[in-house]
């Protein structure tokens, strides 16, 4: 593979073995990704830069997803669809909802354009003006940004510095006669881990003790790594499952951030009543395009092959990515139990998240995600995000221009 006219450099940890089929470097195409591969990414740095940066897969998507899109729009006829989803849609994901553990119904699932989308319709359903919501620190932007945008006051609940854990008592001191809801991302964006059962039944008890909504953002749900399971919340029982809305997407298990699809399932039909209706779907300023919701069953239906060579693949690059990332001065960098996002601590560098992103991207060429306020709360102070959804010749690429700045400097 060539890199800016370069071929790739090997390192000490590049494998002989590489991963077969879907996932070897022969398949990324880089003169494509230069095209269309935008925030953050190939089509937005420089031609010799690497981009760890925004969690969107290098590969192309699973063959039947392409079979499925290509079927579809042969014929020509791309009508409306129905406003709540593909009744097809909606039940492929009713189903995968129910191998969790929710109580799901088909009716009570509304298709969206992206998972992104997802959270902003349930926030604008369920938070006003004078609402409180609980969420973490540090956790994704876009969980704090959607309450915001729906008038809540956003109160965070600081995980520990190490584990990531939810700490015990923490929360129960956050809640008070403002507070509307708990929103939760398992797995967790940024620091990779996948939330306990006694975490999770711990923030369930709360809600139900205290008549609060849970919204559950699960969009890395499918990218389990290590021997932590993935428990959804809505499926502790039925008192959680009622208030529950859980929200979810097809960008990182299938790598379909392109086509803008997810979807939202409400543990009632009162609450999926209220989305819909906050949503705009019935006045079509809102929705999840019929191609999309397309490709996204069959992803459910005939991508897992795909999916479990894309698991086997990433359990490999974790490894390496995170053991090479350990070994450098300054950096502690942690195997993500999920996720595809590394997010090493480097404090003992000496330097600013922000200042040692700009020098990877200048001295080393590679970029990576800060640790700033902006992105992921002040908790993240201190750390920079990697993403490795990429070939193994391209990680090792990055991780060896990493290795050669930390020495130099």
């Amino acid at each position: 593979m060539l890199l800016n006219g370069k071929f790739l450099a090997g390192g000490p940890s590049l494998n002989s073995e590489s991963t077969p089929g879907f996932f070897s470097s022969e398949v990324v195409n880089l003169p494509l990704l230069r095209q269309r591969a935008f925030n953050l990414r190939w089509a937005e740095v420089d031609s010799d830069v690497i981009p760890l940066t925004a969690a969107d897969p290098d590969f192309p998507v699973a063959p039947p997803i392409i079979e499925a899109i290509t079927a579809h729009i042969s014929d020509g006829v791309l009508c409306y669809g129905p406003t709540r989803g593909l009744v097809e849609f909606r039940e492929e994901v009713s189903a995968s909802l129910e191998v969790g553990g929710i109580p799901a119904h088909p009716d009570q699932v509304l298709a969206t354009d992206g998972a992104a989308s997802a959270l902003w319709a349930s926030c604008r359903a369920m938070l006003a003006a004078g609402d409180e919501a609980i969420t973490f620190d540090p956790v994704d932007f876009l969980l704090p940004h959607c309450c915001e945008v729906a008038g809540a006051t956003v109160v965070r609940c600081p995980l520990e510095p190490i584990s990531g854990a939810i700490p015990e008592g923490s929360l129960e001191q956050l809640i008070g006669a403002r507070t509307r809801a708990i929103l939760l991302c398992n797995p967790h964006n940024p620091t990779g881990r996948v939330l306990r059962r006694e975490e999770l039944q711990r923030v369930a008890a709360l809600a139900v003790k205290h008549d609060l909504l849970i919204i559950s953002d699960e969009v890395w749900g499918g990218i389990i790594l290590g021997d932590v399971p993935m428990i959804s919340i809505g499926s502790l029982g039925e008192d959680v499952a009622r208030r529950t809305i859980t929200v979810s997407g097809f960008s990182k298990t299938y790598g379909l951030a392109g086509l803008r699809i997810g979807f939202i399932h409400c543990g009632s039909r009162t609450l999926a009543d209220q989305v819909l209706e906050a949503s705009g779907a019935p006045r079509t300023t809102f929705g999840a395009s019929v191609v999309s919701q397309v490709a996204a069953v069959a992803a459910m239906r005939d991508g897992q092959q795909w999916r479990d060579e894309f698991l086997q693949h990433l359990r490999r690059l974790r490894k390496i990515g995170a053991s090479r990332l350990d070994a450098l001065d300054g950096f502690r960098c942690p195997e993500p139990e999920g996720t595809y996002l590394l997010f090493p601590e480097i404090r003992s560098t000496g330097m600013s998240a922000t200042e040692l992103a700009g020098q990877l991207e200048t001295k080393a060429r590679v970029a990576v995600v800060p640790g700033e306020e902006r992105w992921f709360g002040a908790g993240a102070r201190g750390h920079i995000r990697l993403s490795f959804a990429t070939s193994e010749e391209i990680l090792d690429e990055a991780l060896t221009r990493i290795e050669r700045w930390s020495e130099a400097r």
